[in-house]
């Protein structure tokens, strides 16, 4: 069914894009400019809720020991009304932080809540900037370099904070196996810091050259990390202690969209982006979609996980032939849910971004428009804008029924993608009207425990005999086990009709639609 966009007049008067992004009010702000370093020292020591610092042009270098392990540091708070604003004066010829050595000392150390670090360089320490406790904080526009290990760190409790629109290069120089770009989190061997570092996000940013570890690690314990619009450069990625891919995840919840990252030769870059599992539990209920990546080599993927739960969709690679690896790696076709208007399986205020965004004629990534269509008028209009806001605002939680990929491997039988334990799975059929089909399904239960000890059996579980209705098609219903299940397969047994035995490559299987 063809969907109709119409735009009309009253779409001013509807209201924009919402974003849940929170925003700062800096009017009341006291002033307070620096010149060099000693003043920066002063202003951040007394920071308070309302102050505005301003660097001048140059640069600041601290190699004094100030009671914390930092060049610079703060425990100043801002409040959500009135943030701690950290910024140079000229964006166009922004001040420099320095440490002393790109051995040790974190360069900006920040322990404080609602503070806004914008247009500064960060350079010369072990770690760029730093942030714990920090929560609504925004790192915007800054340029952090040529730091021993990781260039900037949300960590101990840090959560809902953004790193945007800042360039980040040339990172661990001294321990490649610890010089990420961003770093989200700790590691559950780390029990120093506390590890709620949840939904933060990374937007617009611009990494590489020369990040020897993962340009982006989201750790365990973190939930509903975003990165979006970013543009990674693998170029100098050492591949040690795991760093070999643009982004790592290890937390749940992520959403990892629209980016772009150039292999640019790294041979050490074997996967654009990788999950794993370092504790039960977390690695899971991933997304990756809408992503550009240009490997350079077939002998590379976009997605590799191992008993991680990841739906991927949409993504583009060059060449054409690099794929997904991974046993539990669900390969979305399309989510079926009223409203879900960017077709990511979720009802949120991005889909009335997008939705906003496509009615006054802006480039957006994608729009599916009989989700958008919420009025069901075969139009995507104004009114559906009014009704997605509403069922926003009530707080409906609904389900997508999720479209996957899958693969004949032969006449009569295809193999389904990975990812499908404990999930009510739909298979649809079409062959020629009033014949019969003797079905059988399968799984691969890798836990199963034999009678000689080693484990993994194929379950084969028989369907029993369909006729085909009117149109042609047969609706199969089943439902997986809990097991963690990888492999499914259906698979046509027998194609007869009035007892005569049909050509089973006549069949064809439409659809796999799970909920």
């Amino acid at each position: 069914m063809k969907i109709l966009i119409k735009l009309t007049a009253s779409i001013l008067s509807a209201g924009l894009a919402i974003s849940s992004i929170p925003i700062f009010s800096s009017a009341d702000n006291n002033k307070i400019y620096i010149t060099n370093t000693e003043e920066l020292i002063d202003a951040l020591e007394n920071a308070k809720a309302g102050d505005e610092l301003i660097l001048a042009e140059g640069t600041y270098q601290n190699d004094k020991w100030l009671g914390e392990w930092a060049a610079f540091y703060s425990y100043g708070e801002g409040t959500h009304e009135n943030p701690i604003i950290l910024r140079s004066e000229n964006p166009e010829n922004p001040a420099m932080l320095c440490g002393t050595t790109q051995e040790n000392k974190n360069v900006l150390y920040i322990t404080g809540d609602n503070w806004i670090i914008k247009d500064i360089r960060v350079s010369n320490g072990q770690k760029g900037i730093m942030l714990d406790n920090s929560n609504y904080s925004i790192i915007s526009g800054c340029e952090v370099f040529d730091t021993g290990s990781e260039a900037i760190h949300l960590r101990d409790n840090s959560s809902y904070c953004i790193v945007e629109n800042c360039y980040v290069h040339d990172a661990g120089t001294i321990n490649a196996k610890y010089g990420e770009g961003v770093y989200i989190g700790s590691s559950y061997k780390t029990t120093d810091y506390g590890y709620d570092c949840h939904y933060n996000t990374v937007r617009n940013c611009k990494f590489g050259p020369n990040i020897a570890a993962d340009h982006i690690d989201i750790k365990e314990y973190t939930i509903g990390t975003l990165v979006e619009n970013c543009t990674f450069d693998g170029t100098g990625i050492k591949g040690e202690n795991g760093g070999n891919s643009f982004i790592e995840i290890k937390g749940n919840n992520a959403i990892i969209r629209n980016n772009i990252g150039y292999r640019n030769g790294c041979e050490k870059l074997l996967y654009a982006f990788d999950a794993s599992v370092l504790v039960d539990g977390w690695g899971q209920n991933n997304k990756i979609y809408d992503n550009t990546v240009y490997l350079d080599t077939a002998d590379c993927y976009i997605f590799k996980e191992w008993n991680c739960t990841t739906e991927v969709f949409r993504n583009k690679a060059e060449p054409e032939s690099c794929t997904y690896s991974g046993n539990k790696t669900i390969q979305v076709l399309n989510y079926e849910l009223c409203g879900d208007a960017d077709e990511n399986g979720l009802l949120d205020n991005t889909d009335i971004n997008v939705l906003s965004a496509h009615l006054i004629q802006k480039n957006i990534t994608h729009i599916s428009a009989d989700n958008a269509d919420i009025n069901n008028d075969v139009s995507v209009d104004v009114f559906d804008l009014c009704e997605l806001k509403k069922k926003i605002s009530a707080g409906t939680d609904n389900k997508p029924k999720i479209s996957v990929d899958f693969t004949k491997e032969e006449a009569g039988k295809w193999r389904i993608c990975n990812g499908l334990s404990n999930k009510a799975i739909t298979f649809i059929l079409s062959a020629d009207n009033g014949t019969e089909l003797n079905l059988g399904w399968g799984y691969w239960d890798p836990d199963y425990i034999k009678d000689d000890g080693t484990k993994g059996k194929w379950i084969q579980i028989s369907l029993g005999t369909f006729e085909t209705d009117n149109s042609g098609e047969v609706h199969i219903n089943v439902e997986t086990p809990e097991n963690n299940i990888t492999r499914i397969a259906l698979e046509v047994w027998d194609y007869t009709k009035d007892g005569t035995d049909l050509d089973q490559d006549e069949i064809v299987l439409q659809k796999v639609v799970i909920e």
